[in-house]
């Protein structure tokens, strides 16, 4: 699993937000019944003084006889048998003072036995749909709302069948998202404007993250945002590397329209170092272009475009601007 570091941190945010809430809102309750029932706040005390004494004694390197512990385990029991009977009485749950911890299963620490908790991975995914949209601009995109009917369902000059092509690409990044791994192909998204390219690159991002039996970290962002944040980063001279590492160890990459970028020296290597660094580290990559084989090869130099256009799965875009389509 390989988020950005604000999700986990965010995530993580969340669940001590929740820990600290569960836990005030038992002390208000503790304060409240200590007041009304003096009784229950000795019987707390006492129960305290005899958890850590029956602690100390299973820590010592040597045994205590069995009927010792018995005995302080009997005494744990008729206390806390006690301090029931006095809530009961007043019409209290057993468990009123305890703190009602949202997971029961890590009590809200987000890691159980070591391992992150089911309830962390889950707001990690959250979280990371939220960056999603936030980056993307768009939280709509998704499969069940890619409409075929945009594509002209007929041969065109070529004999192309726009609609026939296009259907067998929706149901191949489909399979795509529900199969994708550590070891799933980079693609590259080619055609005019307004054909569905980043469309289908975030259906793919969402349903890779809703995926509960997996827990992939996917990274999306324009051409221009991801060359601008490294340009910066690398011409602060900080010696941080955050946006790199981000960019290159997320499990999914996708980079938005390739070629809108402001081109430079920096840009064109940054983009070449990028794409060999994750083909390098078999790392999936998403790229949504304009430009034709020609351009890409020209803008980037032959080598970058070789990896791209040789180890990429390509997939050519047909059809009229939807975009036109839906304002005509």
């Amino acid at each position: 699993m390989a988020y950005s570091s604000e999700v986990y941190s965010r995530a993580k945010r969340i669940i001590d937000e929740r820990r600290s809430l569960a836990d005030r809102d038992a002390n208000i309750k503790k304060a409240d019944v200590y007041a009304k029932y003096p009784a229950v706040r000795d019987l707390d005390n006492q129960l305290m003084r005899e958890m850590a004494n029956f602690t100390m004694l299973m820590l010592r390197q040597k045994s205590e006889p069995d009927e010792v512990l018995s005995s302080m385990k009997a005494e744990i029991d008729s206390i806390q048998q006690k301090r029931s009977e006095i809530l009961s009485a007043n019409g209290l749950p057993s468990d009123y003072l305890e703190p009602h911890y949202t997971c029961k299963k890590c009590d809200d620490i987000g890691r159980k036995n070591g391992i992150l908790c089911s309830c962390y991975k889950e707001l990690c995914r959250e979280e990371a749909l939220k960056e999603l949209a936030a980056s993307s601009g768009s939280a709509a995109c998704s499969f069940e709302n890619f409409s075929l009917s945009y594509y002209v369902d007929n041969g065109v000059s070529d004999g192309t069948n726009p609609r026939r092509k296009m259907q067998n690409y929706y149901n191949f990044c489909i399979n795509y998202a529900n199969e994708f791994s550590a070891g799933s192909p980079s693609i590259i998204m080619m055609g005019k404007t307004g054909l569905g390219k980043t469309h289908l690159s975030l259906s793919i991002a969402k349903a890779v993250i809703a995926n509960e039996k997996s827990a992939f970290g996917v990274v999306y962002s324009p051409a221009q945002k991801l060359v601008s944040e490294l340009e910066r980063e690398h011409f602060s001279f900080s010696g941080t590397d955050f946006a790199m590492r981000k960019y290159t160890e997320c499990d999914l990459l996708i980079i938005d329209d390739l070629g809108a970028e402001f081109s430079s020296q920096f840009t064109t290597a940054a983009i070449g170092n990028l794409i060999n660094e994750r083909l390098y580290e078999n790392r999936p990559t998403i790229i949504s272009t304009n430009l034709s084989v020609k351009e890409l090869t020209e803008r980037y130099s032959e080598r970058t475009a070789s990896r791209i256009l040789g180890e990429y799965k390509r997939l050519l875009f047909v059809g009229e601007d939807i975009r036109f389509l839906k304002n005509r």
